[in-house]
């Protein structure tokens, strides 16, 4: 109700052209082709027909993806943009960074119902500090960032991701210890997640002009979408069906050092963010301000 009286009403001179649907289909195709053979490579066997097939549809459907992007006059995702350092190199520490968190994420839920025996609502309740020192953190963030630099805060922060889990692969053990095992890592994760995420969102976007903003939010955080997708089919991967409870941890603590490894790739990718000074904020004539929406 506010903004319709509050916000400016424009319009654009001409209507635009549809988005790709097509394309948008493929992608998803894509990525959910490669999650099934991710998801099901511990049942089927990652040399069989099934998995390979995923695989396979999986570069098929991509590949068509970006040759429809490449020519599409309203492509999904616009591809010059990702070849901007400024902008791509986020991107991609984005999505490695997504894979790697909600892994996390999921595997903390698991290991308390399942292993641990907690209910949904203990679970809950157990794993809430770990978000609470994200909002801190993101506020605190911003005076570092300016001081020394993106790229090295959100690779701080993919770091500290890292060591949180890196804590439960060394603390936690199947006789519940939170105060001791659980927590530290929860905490010490959530500071990363603090310095990374809010980091790498605002460095993908800040080095463009303002009429690029919407489309580099879209992308940024698609890649979000993307990275939680392929972050749960690999963590669902590595987990597989254990029977025993010996064998459940076991895979637990493997599911633990592959996300560990993820949170060093993306803090690599993270520190290559080169510092870039903000795209100026200009005032257009009105005319001007309609043709660019």
């Amino acid at each position: 109700i506010a903004s319709v009286r509050v916000l400016p009403e424009i319009r654009g001179e001409k209507s635009e052209p549809l988005p790709d649907v097509l394309g948008a289909a493929l992608l998803t195709a894509a990525i959910g082709a490669l999650a099934l053979g991710l998801v099901q490579a511990d049942v089927w066997g990652w040399t069989s027909v099934g998995v390979l097939s995923c695989f396979a549809a999986t570069l098929v459907l991509g590949g068509w993806f970006i040759s429809r992007s490449r020519t599409h006059p309203s492509p999904i995702v616009e591809l010059p943009l990702l070849r901007l350092p400024s902008f791509g190199r986020p991107t991609i520490a984005t999505l490695l960074f997504t894979v790697a968190f909600l892994a996390m994420i999921f595997s903390a839920a698991l290991w308390a119902q399942n292993v641990w025996g907690y209910s949904a609502l203990r679970t809950g309740l157990a794993m809430a500090p770990g978000p609470l020192m994200v909002p801190v953190l993101a506020i605190s963030a911003g005076p570092l960032v300016k001081r020394i630099g993106a790229g090295p805060v959100a690779a701080l922060g993919n770091l500290l991701l890292g060591a949180g889990v890196l804590w439960w692969v060394l603390a936690v053990d199947p006789t519940p210890n939170y105060a001791v095992g659980f927590l530290p890592g929860l905490i010490i994760g959530g500071i990363g997640v603090g310095l990374a995420l809010p980091t790498l969102i605002a460095a993908a976007t800040t080095s463009l002009p303002p009429q690029r903003l919407a489309t580099a939010s879209g992308i940024i955080n698609m890649a979000r979408q993307v990275g939680a997708v392929l972050g749960v089919a690999m963590l669902v991967s590595i987990l597989g069906s254990p029977a025993t409870p010996a064998a459940a941890v076991d895979a637990f603590r493997r599911g633990w050092v592959a996300i560990v490894v993820v949170c060093a790739i993306a803090a690599v990718a993270a520190i290559a963010i080169r510092r870039v000074a903000p795209a100026p904020v200009t005032r257009p004539q009105p005319a001007t301000a309609t043709a660019a929406y």
